[in-house]
């Protein structure tokens, strides 16, 4: 791996790093900061993590480091850092990280460190691999690159981002992401402990939620795609969404499901999961969006209808190829 030994180059400096990730950052993204950032702290760099979320999700409020996790409207006034790492998104644009893009500046050095495949050329450094289970791998081989010893807390961090995104070795290249959680696991990682605080837990809301969605699930092109949706006052309850669209996946004969969540009156974000056979990928790039062949997401202005129907208008285009 060529590119993990140029981004172990690009901390060449005691710092100060930034470190940050997408908007609603999910368990890759957080476990990836955090990962990072004790591998930082044990190498005697300083750094933050930044994330444009007003509140971190409390779901992963049990991974170390993780009141380290600081919310860009918190901070007084703002600085630009002179280095600082992109993770889990192959962009820095603000439209994918948000403010914190603000403390950006065309002097600062970057390191963009994602398993999404992409192309906008963004970060000085890129280590992108596409083939890997999550940004918390690439994480992983940067630190076994550096020949420092994976702590428990790097490693239980590093095991959640990937049991995270790939629904514990369900998805996303899982025969790496085993070998990966293995060793992480005779790291320190406990694998049980890890499990129950991402996907054993869950709130009112979360299954108030849940019942919205599935009470307004539909099926189209004769079963083969499920759409199901929440609506603006749902989506501000703070119920946890991740999960909602794999119930949709698990009826038989659906190879395409899309949930549609209003973040704001008229502006939804969609949830794309495909069986293989349909890449969602292609489809959300049309709406300038992007991800996996399997696991893809976008935004659409506009009502419920017009989203949907614009939707399944590209995926009907595949399902007939």
């Amino acid at each position: 791996m060529m590119d993990v030994e140029k981004a172990l180059a690009f901390f060449d400096i005691e710092g100060p790093y930034l470190l940050t990730t997408h908007v609603n950052a999910d368990g890759d993204g957080v476990g990836a900061v955090l990962g990072l950032g004790h591998w930082l702290a044990q190498t005697g760099r300083q750094y933050q993590i930044v994330l444009n979320d007003e509140k971190p999700d409390p779901k992963f409020g049990f991974l170390p480091g993780f009141e380290s996790l600081t919310p860009y409207g918190v901070l007084e006034g703002s600085k630009h850092f002179a280095r600082a790492v992109i993770l889990d998104t192959p962009t820095m644009s603000e439209r994918r990280i948000g403010d914190v893009a603000q403390l950006i500046s065309n002097q600062t050095r970057t390191l963009v460190m994602d398993h999404h495949a992409g192309d906008s050329g963004e970060g000085d450094v890129r280590f992108i691999d596409s083939e890997a289970s999550a940004a918390s791998e690439l994480v992983y081989h940067l630190i076994r690159a550096s020949g420092e010893k994976i702590s428990v807390d790097m490693a239980t961090c590093l095991y959640a981002g990937i049991a995270f995104d790939t629904k514990l070795f369900k998805h996303s290249h899982p025969e790496r992401a085993l070998q990966v959680g293995a060793d992480l696991a005779l790291s320190g990682a406990d694998p049980q402990q890890i499990a129950e605080g991402l996907f054993s837990h869950q709130t009112f809301e979360t299954i108030e939620t849940l019942g919205f969605a599935l009470s307004h699930l539909e099926l189209h092109s004769k079963g083969r795609v499920a759409t199901l949706f929440i609506d603006h006052a749902t989506y501000i309850k703070g119920g946890d969404l991740d999960p909602i669209v794999d119930h949709a996946m698990s009826i038989d004969g659906v190879e395409v499901a899309l949930f549609f969540k209003e973040e704001s009156p008229g502006h939804y974000r969609a949830s794309l999961r495909s069986r293989g056979g349909v890449d969602v990928n292609a489809v959300a790039n049309q709406f300038d969006g992007g991800g996996h062949q399997r696991a893809s997401g976008c935004t659409v202005e506009g009502s419920l209808e017009e989203a949907r129907d614009q939707l399944l208008a590209e995926v009907e285009k595949y399902l007939k190829a």
